[in-house]
């Protein structure tokens, strides 16, 4: 007659949502406000394992660093796009203190401009809007006291209030602008938005250009074979026909390389991808299109 507690369909099974429904972390990236270039990503099990598996993937896929030399000073100046410890104390928090009773999934959603996490309900009534609007967000009482142990205990939580000051102190020190913490008057919900750093929304302008670079190398540099299948099929989607070329640089590579031709020739044997021009396949003017495009 033994029955497993909460925190223990929480934490030591690999199917929580199963019982709790929507207890999944999704992180979008939303690069366009229609949607064009959207991806989204969804970690489900174990608590400290879907935390775990969201942050790696934000580390790896979503944080860029940009390198500037600075004259007479020795040491290069190093900016992120955010600091990981800002995302990571933000995200635990959401895991720590989010209701398991409501049907709502934990949202990570990064646009050009903020890194918005959203969860559902928003902080105790204790927490005065003065307090929230001077980032001090210090409860009368926790919610989830048993997640915040086994998350200390996995030292990933310190539970003692020091998840916001570390928020403010990674932004500061990164020289972003400052978080923001949202609700509405029922506390139904919290929003924290973490500004882009200011150098990443530079335009027209020499270190524009240098950012841009960098950050387009960074990206190529994760992507893997699957990742630029999948943005190949979607750029044939959207552009119509493209030589193998134009394909590479609307990648953001400088020219065709030999990963994006072995692709492409994948994506043509298995028959998702066809020549324009099929009885003339080294013709110069040959373009590689969907099969539904010719």
């Amino acid at each position: 007659m033994r029955k497993p507690v909460n925190v223990g369909l929480m934490f030591f099974n690999d199917k929580p949502d199963d019982f709790f429904p929507y207890t999944r972390i999704e992180v979008v990236d939303k690069p366009d406000p229609t949607g064009i270039g959207m991806t989204e990503r969804i970690f489900r099990g174990p608590l400290n394992r879907q935390l775990r598996d969201a942050l790696s993937y934000i580390r790896n896929c979503v944080i860029i660093e940009y390198v500037t030399k600075v004259p007479d000073q020795a040491e290069a100046v190093r900016v992120f796009n955010w600091p990981y410890t800002a995302i990571e104390e933000a995200l635990t928090n959401a895991v720590y203190h989010r209701s398991y009773e409501i049907y709502e999934p934990i949202t990570v959603t990064i646009t050009p401009e903020q890194l918005d996490i959203l969860s559902v309900p928003g902080p105790d009534r204790s927490i005065t809007d003065e307090d929230m609007a001077k980032g001090v967000m210090v409860s009368n009482r926790y919610r989830n006291r048993r997640i915040g142990d086994f998350l200390k205990e996995l030292k990933m939580a310190e539970a003692r209030n020091t998840g916001v000051p570390l928020i403010f102190s990674a932004m500061k020190n990164n020289g972003s602008g400052l978080p923001i913490f949202k609700t509405d008057e029922d506390r139904s919900y919290l929003r924290v938005i973490l500004p882009i750093h200011p150098i990443f929304l530079e335009k027209d302008s020499p270190r524009a250009a240098r950012i841009n670079k960098a950050v387009s190398r960074q990206k190529r540099a994760r992507m893997t074979r699957e990742d630029i299948r999948n943005q190949i099929l979607k750029l044939l989607k959207r552009k119509g026909p493209l030589s193998m070329r134009e394909i590479a640089v609307n990648l953001g590579y400088l020219k065709l390389t030999d990963t994006v031709r072995e692709v492409i020739q994948e994506l043509l044997t298995s028959g998702k991808a066809e020549y324009l021009y099929p009885d003339t396949p080294q013709s110069p003017n040959q373009k590689i299109c969907l099969p539904q495009d010719k």
